[in-house]
């Protein structure tokens, strides 16, 4: 009897130790993944999906990915509208993009739609949509496309044919339909 209370007493004792060193274990996880976060953070802005994906292939676990990353967007220092925010800002210096392009690229990257909506909305209210389809055009022509070629081209770059066919139709002289 004394024989089993003491195996139970020292089983107690043993799993005790082990939920003591996996809590250790896991705190030293999160605190180096952390900082892990944080150095990537301080080179860049980073979306949280592409901070998860690097912090996943550097070996953390899933449960600490979730956890460090959500501590990060309370604090304030992961925003996937600051990250597509400055993405746009950075890519309209030699793209000429338009929406339907910006947003799937930012989707692609892991920004939900209505942030990306939000981001994409700010962005052409800060540059103008039409400026920027007339500089895909001449760089299009500059390449030697023209009529339908021309016109695949600018709806690949993400503007409506609405707005591609009016830009065309001042720098080529041709008429789309």
């Amino acid at each position: 009897m004394q024989e089993d209370l003491d195996q139970t007493q020292t089983e107690t004792q043993l799993a005790d130790a082990d939920k003591s060193a996996g809590a250790e274990t896991a705190a030293s996880e999160a605190q180096a993944a952390t900082q892990k976060a944080l150095a990537l953070l301080a080179r860049c802005e980073q979306c949280r999906a592409g901070l998860e994906r690097k912090l996943l292939q550097k070996g953390y676990s899933k449960l600490t990915v979730a956890g460090v990353l959500d501590a990060l967007e309370e604090r304030g220092l992961l925003d996937d509208l600051r990250f597509a925010r400055a993405w746009l800002n950075s890519r309209r210096i030699g793209h000429y993009e338009g929406r339907t392009r910006l947003l799937s690229e930012l989707a692609a990257r892991g920004i939900g739609k209505e942030t990306a909506k939000k981001a994409v909305d700010g962005f052409f209210e800060e540059f103008d949509e039409e400026e920027i389809c007339a500089r895909a055009v001449k760089k299009f022509l500059s390449q030697g496309k023209s009529g339908e070629k021309l016109m695949a081209a600018m709806t690949r770059a993400g503007f409506s044919w609405k707005l591609a066919s009016a830009a065309v139709k001042e720098f080529s002289g041709n008429e789309m339909n």
